[in-house]
């Protein structure tokens, strides 16, 4: 979803701070759970920047329906947008989770590990993908951050949040989406824009191609959900980055095409983005 569906993106209005997409669960289906990942921004350098997005259940009818929520409280966002996952209630393999970072976190704090126990073991060691789905930087320092996924088992998996340098992370959320590893039909991982440049030679367009050879074949095209993961950019200027899956013949049962961009006088050194793909009838 994107504020640019509903307002341009020139009416930066900061006390307009939530924007809700609101959508329908058929009457009498258990709740999915739900998965949002943020895949791009363009916040003001003037304000801190902070962008979340969530959901609420509401009653609506019969009809059990969610909002979909952008909110940036006081931070000037001219734009953004998320990606989210329904997951089928009592799902035979995925399952997911938030973990919300309410302290501030910087170089000097290290890494923070966050144990992370499954409700119930799955039948194999776990594989699990990470995404941002909730930013929150000091504006006066450049603004990096990364997450991840280490010591995966059957039983849950450790949640790895960094940064570097004089960055002050005033809050953080991450979504998680785990899985057996090996289940045919799904995949997931990283990409980076520091698989072709180094962070040294920072460039406004950014695109490449992830192969699933060696990962899981797939029949069809899948369906891909991405989001950022990790990011380091100047704050000199304003926090500009979109990030996308290419549609086109590039993006196929055999890989696909991505993109991670900024523009006018914003300086990217580096985005990592978190993928997981799967048989569109998983």
């Amino acid at each position: 979803m994107s504020t640019v569906n509903i307002r341009t993106w020139d009416q930066k209005n900061p006390k307009a701070t939530s924007i809700y997409w609101t959508r329908p669960i058929q009457a009498g289906h258990p709740l999915p759970s739900l998965a949002f990942a943020l895949t791009g921004l363009d916040a003001s350098r003037t304000t801190d920047i902070h962008l979340s997005a969530s959901y609420q259940w509401i009653e609506k009818g019969s009809h059990p329906t969610y909002n979909a929520i952008l909110d940036s409280r006081n931070a000037i966002i001219h734009s953004a947008t998320c990606s989210w996952l329904e997951i089928p209630a009592n799902h035979p393999v995925l399952r997911t989770g938030t973990y919300n970072m309410t302290e501030p976190l910087t170089l000097a704090d290290g890494p923070k590990h966050i144990p992370i126990q499954f409700s119930q073991p799955f039948i194999r060691k776990a594989k699990v993908a990470v995404f941002l789905n909730g930013i929150h930087f000091d504006k006066n320092h450049n603004w990096r951050v990364g997450v991840g996924a280490i010591d995966e088992t059957d039983n849950g998996f450790t949640l790895k949040l960094w940064t570097w340098a004089d960055t002050i992370v005033l809050e953080l959320g991450v979504t998680w989406v785990a899985y057996p590893e090996g289940t045919p039909g799904i995949t997931s991982g990283d990409v980076s824009t520091n698989l072709f440049r180094s962070w040294e030679n920072p460039q406004p367009s950014n695109a490449w191609y992830k192969s699933f050879v060696g990962e899981t074949a797939f029949g069809s095209k899948p369906r891909i959900f991405i989001g950022i993961s990790s990011c380091d950019f100047w704050a000199g200027t304003s926090f500009r980055l979109a990030t996308k899956v290419v549609e086109g013949p590039e993006t196929n049962q055999y890989g696909f095409l991505w993109r991670a961009d900024t523009w006018s006088d914003s300086r990217m050194y580096s985005t990592n983005m978190g993928y997981l793909a799967f048989d569109p009838n998983f």
